[in-house]
């Protein structure tokens, strides 16, 4: 298999739980787990993954994430043993399972060296770095299955905070770290992937996340900019200003330095912005809002802004957002990107109070293609119909 240079990876919106069992991967029962439908819920990307050999093979949703140094899933015994799809992998029941040694050359900070074998604490999981066969369905049109072996990831037996929306049973991670599964791809990734997020509906869209030669070529009208190497994992953007609708805030571009620039993870649910600059937005949306006769509603939690009043002639004047950064490149999101609305009430999906870094999450990247090139540094987008 040394020769294969394209890889692919079957992408869900998970707005309801997927069966573990159903074997067409496009169709997804609901009987067994259920998201909580809240705002944040429907923006919850997983990505299909079978892990491990013979019967102890287990299909696992991965949550898609660009700023993990590692990938990480729940194994037996797991505390506490958080519900998801199917049951916990079992490390005992894959005749391909490895624990790697805690003297080898990969168990360096920030893994340790213990008797039990090289061991990780990550925000949300701690346990043992292994390695497995990662099965994925693979090709252009994913009706291949692809088997890679030897896959290096975090077996957690602790899991503290990881809101996991009874689906998910870890994180794939894409970041340029030396342990992230982009980087264990070596020549099949050619350090190139790409995705497009589907708009989340009732019957879980799906798309692929593909590397090396299964990435899709670029239209001459799409939009690139630099990468940023900020000495952590994750993949961080020059960000210099941000307009609502046509119209360019006064935003000084050192306030977003200040702030530890911006990142780009669809991990993350929706946008964040870091608070000096998410104050302007704040002022400038709400002034827009009140000259379409739409009033801020206050007392929601979780939601920094909401807006009653919201009739037709409100909702076809809702305005977009661009962000803007350094060598030209202008990522615009839409309205609908932007704005949750029920009946006659609104809330902006994004957030800044008490935030000190901007992210660009996945509601904002919905029907966009985002393709990242580590070797030469850039990420290019442009906007697609992901479904």
């Amino acid at each position: 298999q040394g020769n294969v240079t394209g890889l692919s990876f079957q992408l869900v919106a998970l707005h309801q739980a997927p069966d573990e069992h159903t074997n067409n991967g496009s169709s997804h029962a609901t009987e067994d787990l259920n998201l909580p439908i809240s705002t944040s819920a429907r923006f919850i990307y997983g990505v299909f993954v079978s892990i491990g050999t013979g019967e102890g093979t287990r299909r696992k949703v991965l949550a898609l994430d660009t700023g993990a140094s590692t990938s990480w899933l729940m194994c037996e015994p797991c505390q506490p043993p958080l519900p998801q799809v199917g049951h916990l992998f079992s490390p005992a029941a894959s005749p391909t399972f490895q624990g790697v040694r805690g003297d080898g050359p990969v168990c360096t900070v920030p893994y340790r060296h213990t008797d039990k074998g090289c061991s990780f604490r990550f925000p949300f999981a701690a346990g043992y770095l292994s390695r497995d066969t990662f099965h994925l369905r693979s090709g252009r049109s994913g009706t291949v299955m692809e088997s890679v072996p030897g896959i290096m990831f975090g077996c957690a037996h602790s899991v503290t905070g990881f809101h996991n929306d009874g689906t998910l049973s870890g994180v794939l991670s894409l970041s340029h770290s030396p342990l992230s599964f982009l980087t264990l791809l070596g020549g099949r990734s050619s350090g190139r992937f790409s995705y497009c997020l589907p708009k989340p509906t009732t019957h879980n869209p799906d798309s692929f996340l593909r590397f090396g030669a299964d990435v899709p070529s670029l239209p001459p009208h799409a939009h690139t900019t630099t990468l940023v190497h900020a000495g952590v994992p994750g993949y961080h953007l020059n960000i210099v200003g941000i307009s609502l609708g046509n119209k360019r805030l006064h935003i000084d571009r050192h306030v977003f330095a200040a702030g530890g620039g911006c990142s780009i993870n669809p991990a993350v649910t929706i946008t964040r912005i870091m608070e000096l600059a998410y104050l302007a937005v704040e002022h400038a949306l709400v002034a827009h809002m009140k000259e379409l006769g739409s009033g801020r509603v206050k007392g929601m939690p979780g939601r920094s802004l909401c807006f009653d009043h919201m009739d037709r002639s409100v909702r076809v004047q809702l305005p977009g957002m661009s962000f803007h950064f350094e060598d030209g490149a202008e990522l615009r999101f839409a309205a609908e990107q932007l704005f949750d609305v029920r009946v006659m009430a609104a809330c902006f999906l994004v957030v800044g109070r008490g935030h000190h870094q901007t992210v660009i999450g996945a509601a904002q990247q919905v029907d966009t293609r985002f393709t990242f090139d580590i070797a030469a540094g850039r990420l290019a987008f442009v906007p697609e119909t992901c479904d």
